[in-house]
């Protein structure tokens, strides 16, 4: 399995949700549904991932040459969206979707020219999405920061 990808690889991690749906797997299937087909990725049948964790949800969606991973903790009330692909993406649709859909009230984002391959079989890459759960959830923790 080759673990490197190259391609766009664009993280946006979103402050201050409003959204009371911060535990909800349907609810973050939804919105990384929407995200899909608002960059026109999601016309394969992606492959389903999700983790319940205390304090919100991760889920994922693998595509061929794509995957998309949305992280949610209901306290301090912020979601995290990673998205890889190896076309060409338009992204700002992808940050009106967050700040609607979670009411977020500021959004930081990063983009990367490469990212881990996350592999087609679920049970595979279920470890990767609860992985990288760990460390966006510490990433996310200001209570880290030292002055």
């Amino acid at each position: 399995m080759e673990t490197l990808g190259y391609g766009t690889h664009l993280i946006v991690d979103g402050f201050g949700a409003a959204s009371t749906t911060l535990e909800s797997a349907e609810y973050a299937f939804e919105v990384a549904g929407e995200v899909l087909a608002s960059l026109e990725l999601g016309s394969a049948h992606p492959t389903p991932l999700s983790h319940r964790a205390e304090g919100g949800v991760s889920v994922g969606l693998v595509l061929p040459e794509s995957h998309l991973t949305l992280h949610t903790f209901s306290e301090p009330r912020n979601v995290s969206l990673g998205l890889f692909s190896r076309q060409v993406l338009h992204f700002e649709r992808v940050l009106e979707l967050l700040q609607v859909r979670f009411g977020v009230g500021r959004l930081e984002s990063y983009l990367g020219s490469r990212s881990v391959a996350l592999p087609q079989d679920a049970e595979q890459a279920l470890p990767f999405l609860i992985g990288e759960r760990s460390y966006t959830d510490v990433r996310l923790d200001d209570t880290l920061l030292v002055f």
